[in-house]
């Protein structure tokens, strides 16, 4: 998948590359900066910046989820700075990674290298440009689909050293978000455990069995190492989400119509490419390889819908497209290259049409009915956010007039004592010199936040957030009046009689005057 030694490669290759790389950074920094919906965002601007800080993910602050894509941010953070530019370099960089293995997955499959290179210009205008900043869902699927790929192109390779990097990638995926990892794992364990047994690959099992437990163990090596407590661990990252996922399953109700409608463009290249697969007598690692194919679409739909965010997978389609392309080459049909051009010009039109909806309109942040041209320089705010154009969905009125919002609270803050900072502007930590002591990287009231009453988890939060409180010896927690979070956050889970409400231009205030 990676052979690029050969000579003849290397001649023709190489400018495909170089170009992909460039058009996939470059399309993905570009649109990052059109627009903000802060608590999508921001997702992992502070947090990325508070473990520079000494403050880590659950020990510090409470997580669902982003514990990878944190990690990774606060590395290019401390190259680049805290800064709008080492945030968008982090996903625009990945972006040009995926992009560049996914031509090379398409060239073994033998595809003309020039239609490989549409296919890839394709998948990279619409996976992580959609989003622009480092978001988690989409570091959760594209470390799946790099492994996915790897066990597609090497089922039958003698290169043993491809397995623990996949079991690594699972893992990356995993403690980015626990699903579709969690899903996908479930999958291909079954799948690739009863092909190992029919190829006798006993060590190859061995290996990916020693993997496991090896990425175990240093698992409990970090949090010991980090002083960052097991059970804690286990209900934010593991138990808490898979009580929010159960729910959702519980409530789970969509129909065929609705799906074939949302998703049309996914489901019938795939339909596709599993009837010329199942025509031709394939190899046993050509039906696994089909297998594998098979879990992932399906896990990424299944994600999708499961999942409250925008609709993000139409990087499928391009991804799809090419699989159906190497079918056709390998194909005897005497019409594969009209079909093949076919498939060129109807993946440029989906290409253009989600490409407009999303990138240029800003979908998935919710951007679509805003004039992006009224955005303002989110400089204002603060230097480190010079790059970044601000236009908010959730804020009415201009964009000039939340940053002057932002800029007196800003200015508040700055002359306050021990607060915490209620917000899903979630990069004020960044741009002050005192810590904000946020007990959460986000404050929805759905439950995908924090556990609400109810909950089994919901005392257990509550003592949480009672230590971090007394722990930094908060006086006053801060809540922005114009972002409408429900003072349920701290009301549900602090007595009443332990603090006092005031207000001002900017804040809700609220004075602690006991811990209880």
């Amino acid at each position: 998948m990676f052979n690029l030694t050969k000579n003849k490669i290397i001649d023709t290759n190489i400018f495909y590359i170089s170009f992909l790389c460039v058009f996939s950074f470059t399309i993905n920094f570009y649109y990052s900066k059109l627009g903000t919906f802060p608590i999508d965002t921001f997702l992992h601007y502070d947090s990325g910046s508070r473990i520079l800080k000494g403050e880590l993910p659950v020990r510090d602050f409470w997580i669902v989820s982003g514990l990878t894509t944190d990690i990774l941010q606060s590395i290019f953070f401390k190259i680049f700075g805290v800064n709008w530019f080492g945030y968008i370099l982090h996903s625009s960089l990945f972006n040009s990674i995926i992009s560049t293995i996914v031509f090379l997955f398409f060239l073994e499959l033998k595809i003309n290298k020039f239609r490989a290179f549409i296919f890839s210009i394709s998948f990279a205008t619409l996976s992580y440009t959609i989003s622009g900043t480092p978001f988690v869902d989409l570091h959760a699927t594209f470390f799946l689909l790099i492994a996915t790929l790897l066990i597609m192109n090497y089922l039958d390779t003698s290169k043993q050293y491809f397995w623990p990097a996949i079991i690594f990638l699972f893992f990356l995926s995993f403690f980015s978000k626990q699903v579709p990892a969690g899903y996908a794992g479930l999958f291909y364990s079954i799948i690739l455990f009863v092909y190992f047994i029919i190829k006798k690959k006993y060590i190859t099992l061995i290996l990916n069995i020693l993997s496991i437990i090896f990425f175990l163990i240093l698992i409990f090596f970090l949090l010991e190492s980090f002083k960052i407590d097991f059970k804690s661990f286990y209900i934010q990252f593991i138990d808490y989400p898979r009580s929010i996922g159960s729910e959702r399953l519980i409530n789970f109700n969509v129909s065929f119509e609705s799906i074939f409608n949302k998703y049309k463009f996914v489901i019938i290249p795939f339909i596709l490419i599993i009837y010329l697969k199942l025509k031709k007598r394939d190899s046993l690692e050509g039906r696994v390889s089909l297998l594998i194919l098979i879990s992932f679409t399906v896990v990424m739909v299944f994600h999708q819908l499961m999942t409250k965010n925008q609709i993000y997978i139409y990087f499928l389609v391009p991804l799809l497209f090419g699989l159906l392309e190497g079918e056709l080459v390998l194909s005897k049909n005497k019409f594969k290259n009209f079909f093949s051009v076919t498939l060129i010009i109807l993946l440029a039109f989906i290409t253009v049409k989600y490409h407009l909806r999303f990138n240029e309109n800003r979908k998935f942040h919710e951007l679509t009915k805003l004039k992006l041209n009224q955005s303002t320089d989110a400089e204002e705010i603060n230097v480190s956010l010079k790059g970044l154009y601000w236009k908010n969905p959730h804020y009415s009125d201009s964009a000039q007039k939340e940053i002057q919002i932002l800029k007196k609270g800003y200015d508040m803050i700055n002359s306050s004592e021990n607060i915490m900072l209620i917000s899903h502007y979630q990069f004020f930590d960044s741009i002050t010199k005192k810590k904000l002591n946020s007990p959460n990287k986000t404050f929805t009231v759905d439950g995908a936040s924090m556990p609400l009453i109810g909950n089994k988890y919901y005392e257990y939060y509550k003592n949480f957030l009672k230590r971090k409180i007394k722990n930094s010896k908060t006086k006053e927690i801060l809540i922005f009046k114009h972002e409408d979070i429900p003072g349920d956050v701290i009301t549900n889970y602090i007595k009443r009689e332990c603090f006092e409400i005031s207000e001002n231009e900017i804040f809700y205030r609220y004075k602690l005057i006991c811990f209880e």
